[in-house]
């Protein structure tokens, strides 16, 4: 009689009353009514408590979800929006019978419900555990199309008409829960901007948070944060098709000239190795990533803080580093357009002296009957201040990334009791992915770089042929080898200097992230929260990437150390480019930390 009180299984009165039951479960996870005794060999007390709790049970009123036979829930239609529905079907305990457990006293937690969309997804991706516990909180958040359908498979426990049923009331709910939210906004008279912002309103309205959204930090911040990063991206294509548009105009687009009597070298804009491939594929990507990453923090942040109070706001935290973001500017304006335009672009245009390397800008020394030294000083001004820019761009992103992982790493000194250490460790190990991804694109921007400057100094017609004819070299069908024309370069130290720096940012960062990481690992590991149970009883955990993110920095970086130094060079190139590109795009299975479970 206890077992059938806390378990809530429903069985018929008249069942009830001819047997005493109690129920076990055997391997599949199903639930067995057997019988023990006879009702008339029992004690008439027994039968007592049976029939009132039947009658309290019946004088409750109806419910949401209904529990037939055989244990399977279904839900009754209503006007209740999705929390409300959730709420019932948690405490209904509506599909827990159909997930194997230890415990017969199991109540539905986050933890337990995101191993069970995890067992049942045919696609073997579950659902986030912050997801998860979002559906658990008292807040206006719903749920997806693709999380509705994991859900009622579990709800409904394998019946193709309970979860047609969950399916179909879930959307209901979720809509009815939209409509709410609606409503409310209207009512407050807020926006979905307002929604979105991380500040209160009462922080919004204290003296002087104008001035900090105004200040350089928050214009800089905002750049990220506008349509998710998009508006960087578009500006930077949009820069760089103009260039293209000028550089056609004037006619260096497609220029060669004479770099020895034996050679007619190509140096058209066109035909650069680092201007097309940063500005078309690396930077925008760089971009779009911060952007996404710093939407992800600040909602993240909100559910980690304890308080406004003890934790601050993120506005604050962002106009605390006013200053690295003023150097950063003042970096990217003085060193990178004045610097590297006057020292190097507008001297060697009006000098009488030739250049010591003759690029796409320079060779208008050498070709003055095509492109004009006024020509090339337009260009160039253009081209470098639009260079400055996407480095303010770019240091900026480096700055909010060491920004967040050192928020990160405070944040978990002081976590929300009701943030576990699961939640932690897959924030953790999202900022950690959003870092190697960063570097990785960062030092193929540096590679471009030093390999255009190469080219150069190299004795190759095209940089196409030079790269192709060198690759063949290093297979051994191609006899010609290539050689240096002695000219020099200041993009080596340019390169040099990124790489170095990104090199140095990943160990910074990734050291803040994985020490903050580490006793939330040992916690998980030793409450199995984010192990699995293989059929031998024995406990298992997915490997850490961080060796794999070690072992393509370093190849890279011997890639870069490399480049030029040697006949065949590029096969290394090419080899560790396919290497970067595939751990850029391909998912860390192992960093998901979902539960490992049988099949």
């Amino acid at each position: 009689m206890l077992t059938l009180l806390q378990h809530k299984i429903p069985v018929k009165r008249e069942y009830i009353r001819s047997y005493v039951v109690t129920h076990e479960r055997d391997d599949q996870g199903e639930i067995k009514l057997r019988k023990l005794l006879k009702c008339k060999e029992t004690n008439p007390s027994v039968r007592l408590s049976f029939d009132n709790y039947f009658a309290k049970k019946e004088s409750e009123g109806p419910k949401m979800v209904h529990i037939d036979k055989n244990c399977v829930t279904r839900p009754l239609s209503g006007d209740l929006d999705f929390k409300e529905l959730f709420q019932e079907a948690i405490s209904a305990r509506a599909g827990l019978s159909f997930v194997k457990t230890a415990d017969t006293n199991t109540e539905w937690t986050p933890n337990l419900l995101a191993e069970a969309i995890l067992a049942i997804d045919p696609n073997g991706r579950g659902v986030d555990v912050r997801t998860v516990q979002n559906w658990f909180q008292d807040n206006d958040k719903g749920i997806s199309s693709e999380n509705i359908v994991c859900l009622a498979r579990v709800f409904g426990m394998g019946d193709p008409d309970a979860i047609a049923a969950w399916r179909k009331e879930l959307r209901a709910a979720n809509k009815r829960l939209a409509s709410k939210r609606k409503a409310r906004r209207e009512s407050d008279g807020k926006t979905l901007a307002d929604e979105n912002d991380n500040d209160s309103s009462s922080d919004r309205k204290k003296d002087g948070s104008q001035n900090k959204r105004s200040s350089l930090a928050g214009l800089s911040e905002k750049l990220f944060t506008s349509v998710d990063g998009l508006s960087i991206a578009i500006f930077v294509w949009a820069g760089f098709f103009l260039l293209c548009l000028m550089s056609f105009v004037i006619g260096n687009h497609d220029l060669t000239y004479l770099a020895r009597p034996d050679l007619t070298k190509q140096v058209g804009f066109f035909w650069s190795l680092s201007w097309p491939i940063e500005c078309l594929f690396l930077y925008p990507t760089s971009f779009l990533l911060i952007a996404h990453l710093v939407s992800f923090w600040k909602r993240e942040r909100r559910a980690m803080a304890q308080s406004k109070e003890q934790q601050g706001t993120w506005n604050e935290l962002i106009y605390g580093l006013r200053l690295p973001f003023w150097l950063v500017a003042i970096v990217a304006f003085v060193v990178v357009f004045t610097a590297q335009w006057g020292g190097v672009y507008l001297l060697g245009l009006t000098q009488r002296d030739t250049p010591d390397l003759v690029d796409w800008i320079l060779v208008a020394k050498l070709r003055p009957d095509i492109v004009s030294i006024w020509e090339a000083l337009l260009v160039s001004l253009l081209a470098f201040f639009y260079s400055g820019l996407i480095y303010w761009f770019y240091f900026t992103g480096l700055l909010l990334l060491f920004a967040i992982s050192d928020d990160y790493s405070k944040k978990t000194k002081l976590p929300d009791p009701h943030f576990d250490c699961c939640s932690v460790e897959l924030v953790g190990e999202k900022l950690q992915k959003v870092i190697f991804r960063w570097t990785v694109i960062g030092m193929l921007a540096a590679t471009a770089i030093q390999l255009n400057a190469i080219y150069l100094k190299s004795d190759g017609e095209t940089s196409l042929s030079w790269l192709a004819g060198d690759f063949l070299a290093g297979l051994g069908s191609h006899t010609t080898k290539w050689g240096f024309m002695g000219q020099s370069s200041a993009s080596s130290l340019t390169s040099s200097m990124l790489l170095l720096l990104h090199v140095a940012l990943y160990g910074l960062c990734t050291t803040k992230v994985r020490s903050a990481m580490r006793p939330f690992q040992i916690q998980s590991f030793g409450s199995k929260r984010l192990m699995g149970e293989d059929n031998t009883g024995r406990w298992c955990i997915f490997h850490d990437p961080l060796l794999k993110q070690f072992c393509v920095l370093g190849l890279l970086f011997l890639n870069f150390s490399l480049l030029g130094k040697f006949v065949g060079f590029t096969l290394l190139l090419s080899t560790s480019l396919l290497i970067a590109v595939a751990s850029i795009c391909w998912p860390e299975k192992g960093s998901e930390l979902h539960p490992r479970t049988n099949k």
